[in-house]
């Protein structure tokens, strides 16, 4: 069974491939339709990835993931509570959780390239962020889990 690092690594592997594939803040007035759908696909998928992470961190913790309508939300704010992520990250990602809903409900021609500008702006420093802070978590338990 791979181990918790093991686990937001792949995914962090595959956050870092999203971004990669964003386009520059300099081409968005540039975008066509098609490519700003394209760009809200990879912001998604950016945002799952945090998510997928933030279940496994609960997980470790013994801590299940929320449910219900909110659990979206719910589960930011129980990584936040947990010490997953700080406040500042929380809502830093907060954002990006709005626009994950925005865009699983929308349609492709509702999308806003003045809205979408910001968060393709600040994606690089907000997923490094996460990394940075998920990765201070795993290795903390990671050492909990160690024979003393």
């Amino acid at each position: 069974m791979a181990s918790l690092r093991e686990k937001v690594e792949a995914e962090l592997e595959q956050m870092d491939r999203a971004i990669r594939e964003l386009p520059s803040v300099r081409r968005f007035p540039k975008l066509s339709v098609l490519e700003l759908g394209g760009t809200a696909s990879l912001l998604s998928s950016l945002y799952h990835g945090v998510e997928n992470v933030l279940k496994q961190g609960l997980l470790e913790l013994g801590v299940a993931p929320p449910s219900g309508a909110a659990w979206h939300r719910d589960l930011l704010m129980s990584a936040c509570s947990q010490g997953i992520v700080s406040a500042e990250l929380r809502d830093g990602l907060a954002p990006y959780l709005a626009f994950r809903h925005f865009f699983t409900h929308a349609y492709g021609f509702d999308l806003d390239a003045k809205r979408m500008r910001p968060l393709v702006g600040e994606a690089r420093a907000v997923c490094a962020s996460f990394k940075k802070e998920v990765r201070r978590f795993t290795r903390a338990q990671a050492s909990r889990r160690r024979p003393q």
